[in-house]
């Protein structure tokens, strides 16, 4: 695992790879200038939001397959995003990176909240790691929140 910056184009491949994902289908013509708009979109909102995030890749035979971004925003680890190249989902990759957080912020007795599409398969995923919804919006981004083991 590697300590890196928001602005390194590895994680913006990673980010790249997860967007055009979800595109799927359409023709690269239309593809291409989506993601680029959307990735320069989504890493300046996070960048201005959250200028203190830490970023952590992870690669595998040298190329770069998954990133975590954290926040520490008052006492409580704010997950920013999380992302694992289509390539490899299913190896382990976000699952390791999401429990090393979590073991991070029971050894220090903290909270963390995140935001996630109502309907995302991602928000089942977390909530079978004990985050539960706490706000939001039901047709919008809801707000998650795991209490430190033991609270």
């Amino acid at each position: 695992m590697e300590r890196t910056l928001l602005d390194d184009p590895r994680v913006g491949a990673i980010a790249a790879d997860e967007l055009r994902q979800r595109l799927r289908g359409l023709p690269d013509a239309v593809t291409d200038p989506l993601v680029g708009a959307q990735l320069a979109s989504k890493l300046h909102s996070l960048m201005a939001q959250h200028p203190d995030a830490v970023v952590d890749l992870v690669s595998s035979d040298g190329t770069p397959v998954a990133y975590i971004v954290t926040d520490d925003v008052d006492g409580v680890i704010r997950l920013c995003d999380i992302a694992v190249v289509a390539a490899v989902r299913g190896r382990g990759y976000g699952q390791a990176l999401l429990a090393r957080l979590l073991d991070h912020a029971d050894a220090g007795a903290e909270a963390v909240e995140l935001s996630v599409w109502h309907d995302a398969p991602a928000r089942v995923w977390y909530e079978r790691h004990g985050f539960r919804t706490v706000g939001g919006d039901a047709h919008g981004h809801v707000e998650m929140r795991r209490e430190p083991a033991g609270e």
